[in-house]
């Protein structure tokens, strides 16, 4: 059984402009069974942000007004959810019985716009919510903050707070790529990982074993930096060793070609650490696929 539960698509303001059905034909090219699209909604604390935020030198604020700043719209980044169901819709029309299509959202921030972020889920028939963090509390996207101007305790406290806010919300079936900081984390001098900060790790685990939320692996660091699926093998082990069950995989693509990439790589850590199962949803009703 192939899954792949977080793709991206035109719809999304950092995707290719290429159609839905385009990334069905590649998944079934491929041999996906369940295919999830998950277009990028973000919610922010404030309507804007400005340089004079943040002290000198510790964010690439230009990099923020390139690839952000244009998409807002005040406290939001909004992609056209209806048309995108549409677009699902029709091309499950159109391939019918060889592959399952979800309509599920990655939510970035919901806490930041609780009453917006439910408005949101209860509008659109989606088959699950992933919940991300992407921003701190001062909106600055993870990806634009000069780490080497950072503490790591001093920023991993603060990642694990917003993790904690994120699950408090609830009304997420996947927490996302739970170590993504540590894409962009990288220095010339350092090994950036989880494991000096298990204290919080654990208490993330505990935490969506109690909500029945499932832990995502995602497969984007094997083609960066890391050159692995994340989160950490320990981290999957603690996970299974506290009595984790659920637990999804995706690969985060943005373009056609990248759908599903990593996810057999996914799965063979997932039976490594000791999953005999694969998590999917069905109008947040929780599947459990047996993993080969």
């Amino acid at each position: 059984m192939i899954l792949d539960l977080h793709t991206h698509t035109r719809y999304s303001y950092d995707a290719e402009d290429r159609p839905v059905i385009d990334h069905v034909q590649h998944a079934v090219q491929k041999g996906v069974n369940v295919l999830g699209f998950t277009e990028h909604v973000e919610f922010f604390r404030k309507d804007s942000i400005q340089a004079s935020d943040f002290a000198s030198g510790t964010v690439d604020f230009v990099g923020y007004q390139k690839e952000i700043e244009p998409f807002r719209t005040g406290r939001t980044i909004m992609p056209d959810l209806a048309s995108e169901q549409k677009d699902i819709f029709a091309a499950q029309e159109v391939y019918g019985e060889q592959i399952t299509l979800r309509a599920g959202v990655e939510i970035g921030q919901p806490h930041a716009a609780p009453e917006q972020a439910r408005a949101l889920i209860q509008t659109y028939p989606f088959d699950y919510v992933i919940g991300s963090i992407h921003q701190l509390s001062d909106d600055m996207d993870l990806y634009f903050y000069r780490y080497e101007t950072i503490h790591p305790d001093e920023f991993w406290e603060k990642y694990f707070a917003e993790v904690r806010e994120l699950l408090a919300f609830g009304e997420i079936q996947i927490l996302a790529h739970l170590d993504y900081p540590l894409r962009v984390m990288k220095l010339p001098h350092n090994q950036p990982s989880l494991k000096g900060y298990m204290n919080y790790v654990d208490e993330v685990l505990k935490l969506l074993i109690a909500k029945d939320i499932a832990l995502e692996s995602n497969t984007k660091g094997l083609y960066g930096w890391q050159q692995e699926v994340g989160p950490e093998a320990f981290v999957l082990t603690r996970y299974r060793e506290l009595g984790g069950e659920l637990i999804t995989v995706g690969s985060d693509s943005h373009a056609p070609e990248t759908v599903a990439r990593g996810i057999l790589r996914a799965l063979e850590r997932l039976r490594a650490a000791g999953f005999r199962a694969v998590t999917d949803f069905e109008n947040k009703n929780i599947i459990q696929h047996a993993i080969a």
